[in-house]
């Protein structure tokens, strides 16, 4: 990511951390980044904007760290160990995105809360995976338990260590937490625990395919609208793309898209070599013949 644009993500959610989403001003962020209010703009469009960059930001370096641990050759609690470390490491280096994320409990707009909730989906798809893994059929029927209490359990001790400050030796918390998972789960089988709920009870919006595909298309459109960002074009194009990649996110949220629609905006893209990964990805994704 340009070093500018972090300043601006560094400095921003420091300071709705403080003050607030609502209270922040823009030319507050670009004050405290150390740029022109009219640099912001380059960078994003608006505030909203900004907040929606900065959690796709740091929550893709956490997945692309996370994927990367489950390429080792190593027992699954393992990797779940390696994995929390992750996060710790990442909850100590960057406390002010987490404080900005505890406290601003208000809505900010339609397409962060959209994005807040698939992340909070792409949450459940983790530890549901990573429970399976350790537990196999053990933990079918309370899975769904053993996930919420695991979550409160991970978000207890975190909000203390942001909030409160609290120290606690980090190389020692992540192996923690997986031997409580274990008294968790074999308490449950131990006492024969009967499931306070199930995945047949949770919203089927967790468990559809077409979820995955709106996280497909999200995460394609979010570094394609990186990339324009970074092309070495006048500013007036890279307006115009910007733009292109909203009408594709539009057309994209229908029930039915158009083909011909998707087809005539990615056409948009042919002639810059920087966005032909990202465009075929999602011709593919959106099943359409892109045109040349």
């Amino acid at each position: 990511m340009n070093e500018k644009k972090m300043k601006l993500i560094e400095a921003g959610v420091k300071l709705v951390a403080t003050h607030g989403y609502h209270n922040t001003s823009i030319q507050e962020i670009a004050s405290e980044a150390g740029v022109s209010k009219g640099a912001f703009y380059l960078y994003f469009q608006s505030k909203e904007e900004f907040i929606q960059t900065a959690y796709r930001f740091f929550n893709t370096q956490i997945s692309q760290r996370f994927a990367s641990v489950k390429q080792e050759n190593i027992p699954p609690k393992e990797i779940l160990e390696k994995q929390l470390t992750i996060l710790i490491d990442y909850i100590y280096q960057y406390k002010a995105f987490i404080i900005m994320h505890l406290r601003e409990n208000i809505s900010v707009g339609q397409q962060t809360d959209k994005l807040m909730r698939q992340m909070k989906m792409e949450n459940f798809h983790w530890m549901r995976e990573t429970l399976e893994h350790i537990y196999a059929d053990k933990v079918e029927t309370l899975i769904v338990d053993a996930i919420i209490q695991f979550e409160g359990l991970m978000n207890g001790y975190f909000k203390w260590i942001v909030i409160d400050n609290i120290h606690i030796e980090r190389d020692k918390l992540s192996a923690f937490l997986v031997r409580r998972l274990d008294d968790i789960v074999y308490g449950m089988l131990e006492s024969k625990e009967e499931a306070l709920t199930t995945i047949a009870r949770i919203p089927p919006e967790y468990l559809t395919e077409n979820q995955t595909m709106e996280q497909m298309i999200s995460g394609s459109l979010f570094r394609l609208n990186e990339n324009i960002r970074r092309l070495d074009a006048n500013p007036a194009k890279i307006k115009q793309l910007l733009e292109v990649v909203d009408a594709i996110e539009k057309e994209s949220d229908k029930n039915e898209t158009s083909p011909v629609v998707i087809q005539g905006l990615l056409a948009h893209f042919n002639r810059f070599k920087e966005l032909q990964d990202e465009s075929e990805q999602l011709a593919r994704i959106l099943q359409v013949e892109l045109l040349h």
